[in-house]
């Protein structure tokens, strides 16, 4: 058991730790600092969260001064609950910007294809290493590809200081027809927690 535990942990899992039976992991704020630091959208975009959680991402967001939907399938506390994104009709923003559950990240790539807006996700950094999301990739090709050089703490609200394991990137499209993907490795952001 000991060996497996060891496998999984190395290729990035953490069985330590069940996981969210609704595959909800708070985004740390430095993860989303390091995407806006890189975008630097324009002051006052509006912006669509539409996995918002507890908020996390979408406070970052008003931080940097951006309006903001926040919508969930699930109400945590934040936003509007009971809003099916893989089903709900395009809300009037300039950038959608998420976190998606894992299980369901291809159907968020193709859904925000569909709404034909700018958009960013948070993905596993293997995302794209497998032979089944090639043709995902060429039909929806990224324009930047923003791996973090440092593994986020998507426990941090429960646990505090963690091992994270996980390596992650942003991935953006653009929607400006351009296609070629930049790579671009995003440090980490100074926070200061209170």
């Amino acid at each position: 058991m000991a060996d497996t535990l060891l496998g999984s942990r190395i290729a990035g899992g953490n069985t330590a730790y069940s996981r969210s039976e609704s595959d909800y992991y708070p985004t740390p704020p430095e993860a989303t600092k390091a995407l806006l630091d890189y975008l630097k959208l324009q002051d006052k975009s509006q912006i669509w969260e539409p996995a918002c959680g507890e908020g996390h991402i979408a406070e970052v967001l008003l931080e940097y001064g951006h309006s903001l939907i926040a919508t969930d399938l699930f109400y945590q506390g934040y936003g509007e609950g009971e809003i099916d994104f893989l089903n709900s009709p395009l809300r009037s923003c300039d950038w959608i910007i998420t976190n998606p559950p894992f299980k369901l990240a291809e159907q968020f790539i193709r859904r925000c294809h569909e709404h034909n807006k700018p958009f960013a996700l948070l993905l596993k950094s293997q995302y794209w290493h497998s032979k089944s999301r090639y043709s995902l990739f060429k039909d929806v090709q990224p324009t930047d590809i923003l791996p973090l050089t440092w593994r986020p703490d998507f426990l941090f609200k429960t646990r505090g200081k963690g091992s994270p394991l996980m390596d992650c990137i942003w991935c953006v499209w653009r929607n400006n027809g351009d296609q070629n993907t930049i790579y671009y490795p995003l440090t980490k952001p100074i926070i200061l927690r209170t």
